[in-house]
């Protein structure tokens, strides 16, 4: 068979199907459930647990210290001075502002 756009289920559909399975399966092991779908606590003896999680788990990442950032240094530059390639050669160095206009071509 030739798969066409019209064979192909949505993701809606593929949901739609796999909540009524899982309604299927929630009945068969006993589960009472009302029209919605929703599941009907009848327990008495203890009150149902809570499932919900916590907003952020804590990781070693969050590491709280007295630490202070690291100051980055910048380059002092010599007055008539700038950082640029190398003369096109890919790394860079410091030149004059005069070469400037004629980095990487022939004069």
């Amino acid at each position: 068979m030739v798969k066409t756009k019209k064979n192909y289920l949505t993701r809606e559909m593929r949901n739609e199907i796999a909540r009524e399975k899982h309604k299927k399966w929630l009945k068969s092991i006993g589960v009472k459930l009302d029209s919605q779908g929703n599941v009907i606590n009848e327990f008495k003896g203890y009150p149902f647990p809570d499932y919900s999680v916590r907003p952020s788990i804590p990781c070693s990442n969050n590491i709280i210290a007295g630490a202070t950032k690291r100051e980055v240094l910048k380059p002092k530059l010599p007055a008539g001075k700038t950082i640029s390639i190398a003369y096109n050669k890919g790394n860079y160095q410091v030149v004059d502002i005069a070469d400037i206009t004629t980095m990487g071509r022939k004069v």
